[in-house]
C-alpha cells in the first residue's frame, strides 16, 4: 500500500511538472465543441478542472470505502467479542455440569464403597462369632478329651497300686 501511495504522488508531481512545462499550451483560447455548441475557451484548464474534480470525487471516494471498512471492522470485532462471551459461558456451563456429574458419581462410588465396607463388617463379626464358637466348641472338646484321660490315668494308677 505504501508504494501505491508513493507511486500516486510521483505521478502527481510529473503531472505538475508538465503543466508547469506547458502553461502556455494550457492557457491558449481554443475553439471547444460541445456536440450542440460551440464556444470558445482554454482546452487545458477546462481538462485541467475535470480531471481535479474526479480526483476529488475519488479522493472522497476512497474515503467513504474506508471509513466503511473501518465500521465493519469495528462491527465485527464486536461480534467476535459476543461471540467469545458466548463460547466462555458454555463452556463455564459444560464444566459446571461436568462438576456436577462427576460429584455425583464420587457420591454413587462412596455410597457403594460404604455399603461394601458396611457389609464386609458384617461378615467379618460374623466369622468372628463363628470362630470363637468353634474356639469354644473346640476348648470344650478338648477339656472333656483331657478329663477323660485323666480318669482314665487315674484309673490305671489306682489299678497299678493297688
Amino acid at each position: 500500500m505504501k508504494y501505491i501511495g508513493a507511486m500516486i504522488v510521483f505521478a502527481l508531481f510529473l503531472l505538475c511538472l508538465f503543466l508547469f512545462v506547458n502553461w502556455g499550451a494550457m492557457t491558449a483560447p481554443t475553439k471547444l465543441s460541445f456536440l450542440f455548441f460551440d464556444a470558445e475557451g482554454s482546452f487545458g484548464l477546462i481538462f485541467l478542472g475535470v480531471t481535479l474534480v474526479f480526483a476529488v470525487l475519488f479522493v472522497a471516494y476512497s474515503f467513504t470505502l474506508r471509513t466503511r471498512m473501518l465500521l465493519e471492522g469495528h462491527r465485527h470485532t464486536q461480534q467476535l467479542e459476543a461471540q467469545r462471551k458466548l463460547a466462555e459461558s458454555a463452556e463455564t456451563s459444560r464444566f459446571d455440569r461436568l462438576r456436577e456429574q462427576i460429584t455425583t458419581e464420587f457420591e454413587r462410588v462412596r455410597s457403594a464403597n460404604q455399603n461394601d465396607h458396611d457389609s464386609l463388617m458384617t461378615r467379618n463379626e460374623e466369622m468372628e462369632q463363628s470362630l470363637r464358637k468353634s474356639l469354644v466348641e473346640t476348648t470344650n472338646g478338648l477339656s472333656a478329651a483331657m478329663g477323660e484321660m485323666e480318669e482314665k490315668l487315674d484309673r490305671a494308677l489306682a489299678r497299678i497300686a493297688g
